[in-house]
């Protein structure tokens, strides 16, 4: 065999290798069956709502879907629809920006199956293992062969050191929020600064596993902007150290507002439509929800975020969704939240206004 030719064969089997070396390579013992995009590190599928013109999205739903496919579809799933809106979603979470590889298992429940017996493991089984859900039990009644898919997560993280309460203005509104002080001031690490109105920053916790970060001056339209940075500054860490940016200086000044939101939305777009796949050919989507809970303040955040998708053979009535340097925060900024080992967030939060904050007056 001549030189030319050996190069030949053997530059296939120095691709597959630089990929995996490069974590485009997606397959572990956990995830063998979730659809997971090859991008990983340039997928922007995020399917975020807004509530009073704030951008919410949280991974509960991408996982929840992800289980739908791999437990019932072995393929990504199909409607027949024309709906641009529909389409867009369906393509969106196909390609999911965020799977159970984000998340570590003690934070989640994941659970599908068959009918009432199903929903009423999920409520026992997910209120088992996280006595402080705050979220109410699903209140649903399903027919033998209707299928339900469902995901949550909670997340609560605690700073290194607790911040002081303050007022601060969030546009021209005074607010409850809470600032860096002689002890604290050492929270804050600085991933870019270009001035006070453009800067992403992140805040040491206890526990280095997670990790969140402050962004501004990004676009609010979507997270798109603001996640490209986020995974250019802070990526994949494994050793548990904080590396990243540099240290707040004493004399500079971080302020940021108190956030507390609940919102709940349903996947309109998605429901009633047929699906084509062979495996799930009789089913339509029934109901698809999720609801979000966040909450920060001077000591740390908590986030909650449920999910659950409904196949049923005939369509009846929806559920009723549940209902219950200067590196100040002042105008629209992004919340990330994230492992400290993960491209991905688990939960982005865009606060435009001062929707979710105490107004002074």
């Amino acid at each position: 065999m001549n030189k030319l030719a050996l190069i030949a064969l053997l530059i296939p089997a120095l691709l597959i290798t630089a990929c995996c070396k490069n974590k485009t390579c997606n397959k572990d013992k956990d995830t063998q069956n979730e659809p997971i995009s090859d991008v990983v590190y340039t997928n922007l599928n995020f399917t975020g709502s807004t509530l009073n013109n704030n951008y919410i999205w949280g991974g509960a739903m991408n996982m929840a879907w992800n289980e739908l496919l791999g437990s019932f579809v072995k393929e990504k799933l199909s409607l027949e629809t024309d709906n641009k809106q529909t389409l867009t979603t369906l393509a969106k979470l196909n390609e999911p920006v965020f799977t159970k590889r984000d998340m570590d298992a003690e934070s989640y429940y994941i659970k599908s199956g068959y009918g009432q017996a199903t929903v009423n493991a999920i409520n026992k089984e997910c209120r088992a293992k996280f006595p402080n859900k705050s979220i109410a039990d699903l209140q649903l009644k399903l027919g033998a062969q209707d299928i339900i898919s469902y995901a949550y997560f909670l997340k609560e993280i605690e700073y290194q050191f607790a911040f002081a309460k303050n007022t601060m203005k969030f546009g021209d509104k005074e607010v409850l929020g809470f600032t860096a002080d002689s002890n604290s001031f050492e929270n804050i690490y600085i991933l870019e600064y270009k001035n006070r109105d453009n800067f992403l920053i992140g805040i040491k916790l206890k526990d280095e596993k997670d990790q969140i970060f402050l962004g501004k001056g990004y676009s609010m339209d979507n997270p798109d902007e603001a996640v490209k940075k986020l995974r250019e500054l802070a990526p994949p860490q494994t050793d548990g150290d904080y590396t990243l940016g540099r240290p707040m200086n004493k004399k500079d000044v971080f302020r940021a507002p108190s956030i507390s939101m609940e919102h709940t939305r349903e996947y309109k777009e998605m429901l009633g439509h047929r699906v084509t796949n062979k495996a799930l050919k009789n089913y339509v989507i029934g109901f698809m929800q999720e609801v979000l809970k966040f909450d920060m303040d001077e000591r740390g955040a908590r986030v909650e975020n449920e999910a659950l998708i409904g196949m049923v053979t005939s369509v009846g009535p929806t559920p009723d969704p549940y209902k219950p340097k200067e590196l100040i925060l002042d105008k629209p900024y992004w919340i990330m939240m994230k492992r400290s080992n993960s491209t991905n967030p688990y939960f982005l939060l865009g606060v435009n206004n001062t929707s979710f904050m105490k107004v002074i007056n």
